[in-house]
C-alpha cells in the first residue's frame, strides 16, 4: 500500500463528501465491524478483515478532520499504559 496515496484519497473523501457525512459513515463502519466480530465469535461466516480495512480508511479520515497531533499524543499515552499492564502480568 502506498501510504501517500492512502492519505491523499482519504483527504479527497473528506473534502468531497464533507466532515459530517464522513463522520456518519465512520459510525456506520464501526457498527459493521462490531457485527462482523460478533459473527466471528459465534462461528458464523464473517468479513472481519474487510471491515477492519474499512475502519482503517475511516480512522485516517477522522485523523484528517480532528487534531492528529493530539491523537498521536493520546496513542502514545495509551500504548504506554497498555505496555505497563502487560509487563505487570509477567
Amino acid at each position: 500500500m502506498n501510504i501517500d496515496r492512502f492519505r491523499e484519497v482519504c483527504e479527497k473523501a473528506v473534502n468531497t463528501y464533507g466532515r459530517d457525512i464522513q463522520m456518519i459513515i465512520a459510525m456506520e463502519e464501526c457498527g459493521e465491524l462490531i457485527q462482523a466480530l460478533s459473527k466471528y465469535l459465534r462461528g458464523k461466516e464473517h468479513n472481519v478483515e474487510e471491515e477492519i480495512a474499512d475502519m482503517e480508511i475511516m480512522i485516517q479520515q477522522l485523523k484528517i478532520m480532528f487534531d492528529s497531533k493530539s491523537i498521536d499524543e493520546w496513542v502514545e499515552k495509551k500504548i504506554n499504559r497498555l505496555d505497563n499492564r502487560i509487563q505487570s502480568q509477567k
